[in-house]
């Protein structure tokens, strides 16, 4: 007469299937969320090799955004990119990373870290140029990626 799920001696049944559901949201979150970070990546751009690099800490990396600067040899100019848009102007890019930044101040009390991922051959001139641009959206917090092979 009762409903409780049990057999005859009154102990509770154990039931995986609302744990598996869990399980499977949980994955479906975690493959979405490192494929996002996955895209960010461009492929058309070779990082310098510094013997010295060091692996990138996990916990910086929540307050991170990437920037990549690729050299196109064609122009003899740096081709921005910043979460798959193209900058052709440069200072464009300004008000979005001030958006970024007062956005990550908000949600974890600290100041986002720009990534520049510069092309092997991108003169100094434009990494100078870009770091112009991150200064003024206010950001001083400025890493370098390089590959270690």
């Amino acid at each position: 007469m009762g409903g409780g799920g049990g057999g005859g001696d009154g102990e509770p049944e154990f039931q995986i299937a609302p744990m598996i559901d869990v399980l499977l949201v949980l994955l479906v979150f975690f493959v979405v969320i490192t494929s996002a970070e996955v895209l960010k990546v461009d492929k058309g751009l070779t990082l310098p090799v510094s013997p010295n690099a060091k692996e990138r800490d996990p916990e910086m990396a929540k307050s991170e955004m990437a920037i990549n600067v690729r050299w196109d040899q064609g122009t003899n100019k740096g081709v921005l990119v910043v979460d798959d848009k193209v900058y052709d102007n440069w200072e464009e890019l300004v008000p979005y990373l001030e958006a970024r930044n007062k956005s990550n101040q908000e949600t974890r009390g600290t100041s986002v870290r720009v990534v520049v991922r510069g092309d092997k051959g991108l003169p100094a001139g434009e990494i100078q140029r870009i770091m112009n641009v991150i200064g003024m959206a206010g950001i001083a917090d400025i890493a370098f990626s390089a590959s270690n092979r």
